[in-house]
């Protein structure tokens, strides 16, 4: 059908554009995989039989998925089988940068908007101008080898997306990785901070929720601290901070009396009360008993009459949180039952966003609002209450009935079987 070499030669333009095609359309992570360079090949050789070298970290790492090679950052050319031409200054070899240059190194490509659009058009690239201003960034540009720079959190050639849960920046992994430089005591010995951070932060309620419980939502240490520009919160801007996430305590705090006297006697806000890495869970007994913040300030003979607001405060919130597991164990017992109690449980949903409200109020300081919401919180029970009673009553009479009604039945049914049975007895006499 085809002339002579016909068909060999449409094999061969097949072939070839069969093979541009895959090299033009196959992901840049598959590509960059290949191990095609001789820095790979030279490294892998030389590295093995170790664990974690380069060239092993840096399959997964997140540049080679882009397609950057060695060369990229190292220079070079990746091409030469000869060592000195492979590393020679004349192919822009420039090794290992020195660890005080990584920063403004990185950066040659992370500050370059129009470069990094190519990759990821939604990331950042104002980080370094943010590490210059941190205490990290400071600290670097002041000769200090010891403090951190990309790579001490990002690690080098095992760099992988922060969404990745084997990043070092993984939200769930920030902890630790900071404690990697903070809870080393000989490490930070010249700088003269604490070094229990992650370990108050791993008991308190954030820690708990982030590194025990897998809740994401939960501050890590960058939440707070800042990423790239990384400062410590000062005193004026810590209820700040915290009020990222939690506006509402903010928002009262700061229209309290409370907040004057804080900003007179310069006092941090929410450190003052709530600690800052440890953060135990709010309970009632921060107003009132062994746990009680208020002490810290208010005594009974002060004149203020802070401790009075403070046991005020905490019985009404008790009072409705007693209720409402009263009323929540009835409704469980409803539903045990098999009764429809999703009345109840949309009610006592509306009961419950009260008391978050009046706990929240706290921060108030003001005794009449607090009780306020609260007793409104403790109708909306009662009013829940009264209608799982009925129901629980409802139920109880139809089984007491029921009780009746299957006594009945078989009385009636024993009575005719007593007829039926006289009946025959009459028959047989017959």
């Amino acid at each position: 059908m085809f002339p002579d070499g016909t068909i060999s030669a449409a094999m061969k333009l097949f072939v070839a554009t069969l093979t541009l095609f895959l090299c033009v359309s196959a992901p840049a992570q598959l590509l960059a995989s290949e191990p095609g360079s001789t820095c790979e090949k030279c490294h892998m050789e030389l590295d093995e039989g170790q664990p974690d070298t380069p060239t092993t970290l840096f399959k997964n790492d997140v540049h080679n998925r882009e397609g950057l090679g060695c060369a990229g950052c190292h220079g070079g050319d990746p091409t030469s089988d000869d060592e000195e031409v492979a590393m020679s200054e004349e192919k822009g070899f420039i090794g290992a940068p020195d660890e005080l240059e990584i920063p403004e190194f990185c950066s040659k490509c992370h500050s370059n908007p129009s470069f990094m659009k190519q990759f990821d058009p939604g990331l950042s690239t104002y980080q370094y101008s943010k590490y210059l201003t941190s205490v990290h960034g400071i600290r670097n540009a002041a000769h200090d080898r010891k403090t951190a720079q990309c790579v001490s959190c990002h690690t080098a050639h095992g760099i992988r997306a922060a969404d990745d849960p084997k990043s070092t920046i993984y939200a769930q992994n920030v902890p630790n990785t900071c404690a990697g430089c903070h809870s080393d005591k000989d490490y930070m010995a010249d700088y003269e901070i604490p070094t229990d951070q992650f370990a108050d932060f791993s008991r308190s309620v954030h820690g708990i929720a982030l590194l025990e419980n897998g809740d994401m939502g939960a501050p890590a240490c960058n939440d707070c601290h800042g990423n790239h520009g990384a400062v410590p919160p000062e005193v004026s801007s810590i209820d700040h901070v915290c009020g990222i996430c939690h506006a509402n305590n903010m928002d009262d705090f700061e229209a309290s009396t409370h907040f004057e006297y804080f900003e007179m006697l310069k006092m941090p806000a929410c450190e003052t009360c709530h600690s800052n890495h440890r953060i135990e869970r709010p309970t009632t007994e921060m107003l009132q008993g062994e746990k009680s913040v208020c002490k810290q300030c208010h005594d009974l003979d002060d004149g203020t009459g802070g401790i009075e607001t403070a046991e005020s405060m905490r019985n009404a919130l008790d009072s409705l949180n007693m209720l409402m597991t009263q009323v929540n164990n009835k409704i469980d017992e409803a539903d045990r039952k098999g009764l429809y109690v999703d009345n109840m449980l949309f009610s006592m949903r509306d009961a419950r966003q009260k008391e978050y409200t009046a706990r929240t109020a706290v921060h108030t300081f003001n005794l009449e609002k607090v009780t306020k919401i609260s007793r409104e919180g403790i109708e909306l029970v009662l009013k829940t209450d009264g209608v799982t009673d009925d129901l629980l009553d409802s139920y109880v009479f139809r089984r007491k009935g029921l009780v009746v009604s299957v006594v009945l039945l078989c009385l009636l049914a024993g009575l005719l079987w007593m007829k039926a049975r006289q009946a025959d007895m009459r028959q047989q006499k017959q």
